[in-house]
């Protein structure tokens, strides 16, 4: 009962504001009223003004989004122009761009030597999309790749390209060693082969790693500093450049593509430098 006034009372002392409020604006000219309403409401009709422009920008952007008929991430390799690779591989590849969006990102940056809090939600970002079929090719320095190709995020090459085409690559083509890391995994976490296992592998990855020297090698990455796209880029200083296909892709045959592209001699990479 004693709560039912109270809630009474507040209704009536807001009818009574209301209505002074209406006393002092009664006699006004529209001018004079414009001026009222802008001096004591300014602050919240432009915030509400704001969030109806927000919401109104991220409903367009929910309807007019395209589902992505090509994701390559292209990381460390910021100063390239990622619309101009988009657009060039999809000329290339006879992608279809009414419907769908060709994504090239080569504007993620992510260093292991440092690690920063950036680095490491970048890292998990990366991690995340992987494991989500958010990408299908991926180009990154070598550090980066081991990580990940370890992890099963790189798809055996042998089951997207065929012998001759894989062929094309040897000497270039980047390996894991499946039985190692299978024993590492299963070992426990303090086990010292383990440890010395992955450290060894750490610091292996900045230099080609053969197939004879793995008891079962599986072909995930080429590395590809000697491509025409590399050259002419003048991409990835002090980095290692490696390609993969993500594990998780449901587009291999174009993340293959993509790497044919990288090695055509006829497209004029240079030009996809951010001046």
């Amino acid at each position: 009962m004693f709560g039912e006034k109270k809630q009474k009372k507040k209704y009536t002392g807001v009818r009574d504001e209301i209505r002074e409020q209406q006393k002092k604006t009664k006699d006004m000219t529209p001018k004079e009223r414009l001026a009222y309403f802008w001096f004591y409401y300014k602050v919240p009709f432009i915030a509400g003004i704001a969030a109806v422009i927000f919401l109104s920008i991220m409903i367009h952007d929910m309807i007019t989004a395209k589902d992505y008929n090509f994701y390559a991430l292209m990381l460390n390799s910021q100063h390239l122009n990622d619309t101009a690779i988009s657009e060039s591989f999809s000329e290339y590849a006879d992608l279809d761009n009414e419907k769908y969006e060709c994504y090239i990102d080569t504007m993620t940056t992510l260093s292991l030597k440092d690690y920063t809090q950036y680095d490491m939600a970048t890292y998990q970002k990366i991690i995340a999309q992987a494991a989500t079929n958010d990408f299908d090719a991926l180009v990154l320095d070598s550090a980066v790749f081991y990580k990940l190709s370890i992890s099963g995020f790189m798809v055996d090459l042998r089951t997207v390209l065929s012998e001759e085409e894989l062929a094309a690559y040897e000497g270039n083509i980047y390996y894991i060693d499946q039985a190692a890391i299978d024993r590492a995994d299963e070992a426990d976490s303090d086990d010292p082969e383990a440890t010395a296992f992955y450290s060894k592998m750490e610091n292996a990855t900045n230099a080609v790693i053969k197939a004879d020297a793995k008891e079962e090698p599986v072909p995930v990455g080429i590395y590809i500093e000697d491509s025409p796209f590399i050259e002419k880029t003048d991409s990835y200083h002090g980095l290692i450049p490696v390609f993969g296909i993500a594990s998780t892709s449901q587009r291999m045959d174009k993340a293959a593509s993509y790497l044919s592209y990288l090695y055509d001699e006829s497209i004029p990479f240079e030009t996809m430098v951010l001046q």
